[in-house]
């Protein structure tokens, strides 16, 4: 089997290959939007629940006790990776917590694989895994979230680890959206394609570039927002229930608040294709029932998705070249005010509302992840080159360093600029006291931007409230112990397609004494 796995903050969804096609096997109309993302530890059966279970039964009474958005939760911060959380008094992190849903996918897509009939080989032959641009945004602390999605598929299914690759996600919504009508398909000139992807839970904004002749993908520009997705959408439609029935105060009792928050996400639903729906509901034991129209729900909503195009103007606003489609994916995409809002707003820019349109919301990443599994097992097969997404750097990187007693950075690698790349050393330091045993320095992450040549030696301001770092030390080599300010060391940084930041620092006469591994 050829999969591909997106993991989704609220929902996810695996595809598997089919011969040229792309089938997610999670396809019963319970599951049109995926599988809920969602885990939890159930007293009542002494097991671990996942997906769907985790929203009936006992899950309904202690809605509280179900874990999710974890994906969310680490890319806020990926420190998270190791926070604990809690179900019905068992204890997890967040990395046990992801490690056994992913688990959980893979079991579930071979099992469906096997009762459906339809593939015929149900050994694991290449997994491409998800994963946002940007993971971590903001973050300079190291995270090994992408490292341990391929560590676990490699230990959960034996695959060897050089059968599992990471894909960029508004990579894959590009291939499904690309490849939809046959994987073999030949284009004739570059296209350049925006993904809108509006998740459950946040935003991502990414223009890439898809080369035909090279075999590649070039993301040109990425933005978004973590504080953003469907359940924003969730909540004011849940105001305007709560409004238009004349309940008010909040819902305490668990079980009817998880059924309410349960019939308000099938409320949103049903806005989607009608003019209007309803709802009935308990409060404190008394029924409520409130009628709701689609327009009621958009002029609600209206303030989010004029965030929503916020994100897109500033992309738009640094991106020079032409766009061909506006490609809308991720559930929270489905309402249609979204696209609608879209078009009205940039339809100019690619020529036409028909260019603005949404790709398969809830399955198009998946889908697209497969079929980029698929390309990768074939070209290795032909004896080409393997397609390769290529990736600009998410923040601007830099050595502290002082200029006429202001900090800076130096030696920078800047944000929006092409991986993998390296900083020329043009800077280099001296320990301050002779009675020094080591030296150190801080590498800095920030938001600055390239701007002109910045004709003196590249420096920037560094922004205490927009930056953060890491220490870098070194031990001063025997010969300099007390000369120390003799000790001359020059920082370079690198960073590779992989997001590995590499900190070498050389002596005086460019032998390196040292070096630091970062994964952003």
């Amino acid at each position: 089997m050829i999969i591909g796995i997106d993991f989704g903050t609220c929902f996810s969804s695996i595809a598997i290959m089919n011969g040229l096609i792309p089938v997610t096997t999670f396809g019963s109309s319970t599951d049109a939007r995926g599988i809920p993302t969602l885990f939890m530890f159930s007293k009542a059966f002494n097991t671990e629940l996942y997906g769907t279970d985790c929203e009936i039964g006992e899950a309904v009474v202690n809605s509280k006790e179900v874990i999710r958005y974890m994906k969310k939760i680490v890319r806020q911060n990926p420190n998270n990776l190791n926070a604990t959380v809690r179900s019905n008094g068992k204890d997890y992190t967040i990395k046990e917590v992801l490690k056994k849903y992913l688990a959980f996918l893979l079991a579930k897509a071979k099992d469906n694989a096997r009762r459906t009939g339809e593939i015929t080989n149900l050994d694991f032959e290449r997994i491409a895994i998800t994963a946002p641009v940007g993971i971590a945004e903001g973050q300079m602390t190291a995270t090994d979230y992408n490292q341990l999605l391929v560590d676990t598929v490699v230990e959960i299914t034996g695959i060897d680890k050089k059968k599992v690759n990471i894909i960029q996600e508004p990579v894959g919504a590009a291939m499904a959206y690309l490849y939809s009508d046959d994987l073999r398909r030949i284009y004739a000139k570059k296209q350049t394609i925006m993904v809108f992807d509006l998740g459950g839970g946040t935003l991502d904004v990414t223009i890439l570039e898809h080369d035909p002749y090279l075999n590649q993908y070039s993301i040109k520009d990425k933005d978004g927002d973590l504080q953003l997705g469907g359940n924003d959408w969730d909540q004011v439609l849940a105001g305007l229930v709560m409004k238009k029935s004349g309940a008010t105060g909040d819902i305490l009792d668990p079980e009817e608040k998880s059924k309410f928050i349960s019939k308000i996400v099938r409320l949103k639903e049903d806005l989607t294709p009608n003019a209007a729906g309803d709802i009935f509901f308990k409060k404190d034991q008394k029924n409520y029932f409130a009628d709701v129209t689609r327009a009621e729900f958009e002029l609600a909503s209206k303030p989010l998705l004029e965030n929503a195009v916020k994100v897109v103007k500033r992309v738009l606003g640094r991106y020079n070249g032409t766009i061909d489609k506006i490609v809308l994916v991720g559930g929270a995409s489905n309402m249609p005010q979204v696209e609608a809002r879209l078009k009205s707003e940039f339809a100019n820019i690619v020529n036409g509302e028909e260019n603005i349109f949404r790709f398969d919301p809830s399955k198009a990443i998946s889908k697209g992840a497969a079929i980029y599994a698929k390309k990768i097992e074939d070209d290795l097969a032909s004896g080409g080159t393997p397609i390769k997404p290529k990736d600009i750097l998410s923040h601007t990187y830099g050595v502290d360093s002082h200029k006429d007693g202001v900090h800076m950075i130096y030696n920078i690698l800047y944000k929006g600029e092409s991986k993998p790349a390296s900083a020329l050393a043009k800077t280099s330091f001296m320990p301050r006291e002779d009675s020094q045993t080591k030296a150190a320095f801080t590498v800095y992450e920030s938001d600055a931007m390239r701007n002109g040549d910045d004709s003196d030696s590249n420096w920037v301001s560094l922004s205490a409230g927009n930056s953060n770092g890491i220490r870098v030390t070194v031990e001063v080599p025997q010969e300099y112990l007390g000369k120390a300010t003799k000790f001359e060391i020059t920082p370079e940084l690198s960073i590779d397609e992989n997001e590995i930041l590499v900190i070498n620092v050389r002596d005086k006469n460019g032998k390196i004494i040292g070096t630091e591994k970062k994964q952003l």
